[in-house]
């Protein structure tokens, strides 16, 4: 049995849904148990809605597991509008899941999976605390710096990761998230991405590509400079012909406008779904924002400021 969990709150339902739906899809035969940590606020009507779902396909279940505020309250000196209280649910996995339960894939809502996963779920990481892929981002030395770890260890992104739960109980994993939290909340910028990072520098061991492929795995070469491109630049272009799991971190192609050169990928799925109908969102922006869009234009043909680039790779394709 394959043990999956998300983190997703009542308004993005949908992408929990397309999500579930793109694992059910193309792990047909599996026997999956999903689990989906939220809080008080997600809705029956939208609980149902995955639960339909996933009932077109034999041998899936799905449980909702809420979360209090006790329970988070500690992580939320970091809270703000970009990284609400969800964020950090991942990190009480090891005490909100049932404890027979000694391993679980965390994926996150922003993902479409594409390929059975029974090769990534067989990795044997018993002698560690996740398996994991480096951050698109992994070559800013301002953030080793910052949390105190040498670069050679290597920064992970906490979208994809296959979590030793047993690793995580018997080693108190949540007692020294919390430590880290209270000593060095002051150098914590990606919240939950950085503690994981930190408590786990030496328990972790990396995986595939392919089996996180990041939107930043498909910008253009000269815009790699906060990637160590050059020494993972075969692997990334294998595994951008066909990741197994299609992470589109930043990207969001729910949202009108996206340009992620994949997010077709997102629409497939989604139109195979009970929110096939459902209308791509509109970005909120403050006034000030859209004041620049609207005098951007103007500006460039002015000279006043620079086109925005295109940092995606067109050339690339999906097989």
């Amino acid at each position: 049995m394959m043990n999956i969990v998300a983190c997703a709150s009542d308004n993005y339902t949908m992408q929990c849904g397309v999500l579930f739906y793109s694992v059910c899809k193309n792990n047909p035969e599996e026997t999956i148990r999903f689990f989906v940590i939220t809080d008080r606020l997600f809705t029956e009507r939208h609980k149902d809605e995955i639960r339909q779902t996933i009932a077109l396909y034999p041998n899936k279940t799905v449980e909702f597991i809420e979360v209090t505020d006790t329970q988070v309250d500690i992580f939320l000196q970091f809270e703000n509008p970009y990284y609400t209280r969800h964020v950090f649910y991942r990190l009480l996995m090891p005490e909100l899941l049932p404890n027979e339960i000694e391993k679980a894939l965390y994926l996150d809502c922003d993902i479409v999976v594409r390929q059975p996963l029974s090769d990534l779920w067989n990795i044997d990481i018993s002698e560690y605390a996740v398996g994991c892929v480096h951050d698109s981002q992994e070559g800013k030395m301002d953030q080793f710096n910052r949390l105190g770890f040498c670069y050679e260890k290597g920064y992970f992104n906490s979208g994809v990761l296959m979590v030793n739960l047993k690793y995580w109980r018997e080693n108190y994993a949540l007692q020294r998230f919390s430590d880290f939290i209270k000593d060095h909340g002051s150098l914590i910028s990606m919240p939950d991405q950085d503690v994981l990072n930190s408590v786990f520098q030496d328990e972790k061991l990396f995986i595939p590509f392919t089996y996180n492929f990041q939107s930043g795995f498909m910008w253009k070469e000269k815009y790699m400079y906060v990637f160590e491109y050059v020494k993972y630049k075969s692997e990334i272009l294998s595994a951008s012909e066909n990741p197994v799991i299609l992470h589109f971190s930043g990207a969001r192609p729910w949202i009108k406008n996206c340009t992620h050169p994949y997010m077709d990928e997102f629409y497939k799925y989604k139109a195979e779904t009970i929110w096939k109908d459902e209308p791509l969102w509109t970005e909120r922006k403050l006034f000030k924002t859209w004041a620049v869009d609207a005098l951007r234009p103007l500006g460039e043909l002015l000279g006043f400021c620079h086109v925005i680039p295109d940092y995606y790779d067109r050339t690339l394709k999906l097989k």
